[in-house]
Parts: C-alpha cells; structure tokens; sequence
C-alpha cells in the first residue's frame, strides 16, 4: 500500500499510462509491432508502452479512465488516426473541460515518469480529477503538423517505414509528449502530439494577474505562429496546420545530444 498521487489515499497501486492505451493500440494494429520510445529517465530508447506506477485503481480507471474515453472519442471522431495525415484542416468536437482535464493529467503523468516540471503540474491534481473548476492559471491550444517532402535518398531510406506517399510526403503517426524549454518569463509549454495533432498545455507561473496573462497569451501565440486557442465555453474547433512538419516539431527534444543519435531507430522502430 502506498499513496496515490490523485487521490493522496493509501492503497494498492496500479499502472497508469502516460498517453493511453488506445494510442499505442492504434499502432501496433496498424503496423503489426511493438512500439518503442525515448524515456528520459534512463536515458535510452525502450520497447512497450509507458507507465507510471503510482494511481490507485479509483482513479486509474474510474475518473481517468472516463476522461480518457472522452479523449478517445473526439480523437477518432477527428481523423487523427491515420499513418500518414493529409489534411490541412480538421474539427474537434469537444467537451473543453474534459478534454483540458485529460491533456492536463497526460502532461503531469509524463512529468512525473521523467522527472521533469513536476511540480507545475500537480496544482492541477484537483482540477484533474473534477473537484476544482478554476481553469484560470493555463490555456490549451492547438495545430496541425504540415507533410514533409522527402528527399529522393531520404525516401529509399525511410519512405516505406514512414508511409510516404508517392509524391514524398509524410505526415506519420508518432505520438510524443516534450516541452518548450525557451519560453519567455512568465509561463511554460507542454507539448502533445498524437499524429499530426499538436495540443499545448500552456501554463502561467504562480501569482500573475489576469491583464498579465492577457498579455502573455499574446505574446504565446506570437511565438508559436498557427497556434489556435480552445474557447472554454466551445464545443467544435477548426483546426489548422501551423508551418512545421513533425521533424520540426521534435527539434528542441529529439536532437539533443544524448537523444539525436537514436533519432533514426526511433521513427523506423515506432513505425514497424
């Protein structure tokens, strides 16, 4: 018996996902294997899907585990599930507060597996699990990735295991969670990718007023160009790409050192 990071009760511990189950489902049934991924706490690339140990039964699969449905439904209803996306536009048919719920629980999750921002994201523990409904201290956004063209060694290379089309271009599904870490003063970025859909978690630092982040929010959406907001009291939202492929997207996190020499084998293994 430990306690749960949710609830803080003493009880039996089960293994939370850090992005859901259906996400890594969606792969491997498209691609007939195992999925496989960068995890930051050792440092290295590792097979199977990611959990953390530390959510009791309730809340893993009674209060998460509907927000995780909610979040299944609009993703599936929006078309995100394909190996190569094509659209340069998309609708999300939501429930704002679920939704934000469930991006603001996948966000803490993997703070907590990697050890990093950890502590931003736990003030959101009661909002999470629908017992505050103070949505002030963060914004969610949202884009879509561009396709990449490859070039013609690129796409002998890598085309197949990409799914490149025959003009080139690949838009794959590789879902990621990273992080800004060049922000401006004031707030940070968590970044959610499930295929070419793009969501930032964007929370402001503790004891900002309400014109403070009014102006922080433009200055956000001046630096991530095609960025939109999610209306809290919206229901249905366009979506539109924004001018970066996925390879742009992964920049800041995916070609660090300790990271860029493994960046092949990553987008081949979690393609197969």
């Amino acid at each position: 018996m430990s306690l749960c990071v949710y609830c803080d009760q003493d009880k039996s511990l089960t293994r939370e996902h850090i992005l859901p189950s259906f996400v890594y489902k969606y792969q491997e049934s498209n691609k007939k294997g195992r999925t496989s991924g960068w995890r930051e706490k050792p440092q290295k690339i590792i097979e199977g899907e990611a959990v953390i140990k530390d959510v009791c039964a309730e809340c893993n699969n009674v209060v998460l585990g509907a927000l995780d449905g909610h979040a299944k439904q609009v993703l599936e209803k929006a078309g995100v599930f394909t190996s190569n996306f094509k659209k340069s536009t998309l609708y999300l048919e939501h429930n704002y507060n679920e939704l934000s719920r469930w991006l603001l629980k996948v966000a803490y999750n993997s703070s907590r597996a990697s050890g990093k921002h950890q502590g931003v994201f736990e003030k959101f523990k009661g909002f999470i699990l629908g017992e505050s409904s103070d949505s002030s201290q963060f914004i969610i956004s949202v884009g879509l990735l561009k396709s990449l063209k490859l070039t013609k060694d690129q796409y002998h290379e890598y085309g197949k295991d990409l799914d490149a089309d025959e003009h080139r271009y690949v838009n794959p599904f590789y879902p990621r969670i990273s992080w800004a870490p060049q922000t401006p003063a004031g707030f940070s970025v968590k970044q959610i990718v499930i295929g070419a859909l793009v969501f930032h978690v964007v929370i402001f630092n503790d004891g900002i007023s309400r014109d403070e982040r009014k102006r922080l929010t433009k200055q956000y959406l001046e630096i991530c160009k095609g960025m939109s907001l999610l209306r809290k009291n919206g229901k249905k939202a366009k979506v539109c790409q924004i001018p970066l492929t996925f390879i742009d997207s992964m920049q800041h996190h995916m070609l660090r050192p300790e990271v860029e020499p493994h960046l092949a084998k990553l987008l081949t293994k979690t393609s197969r």
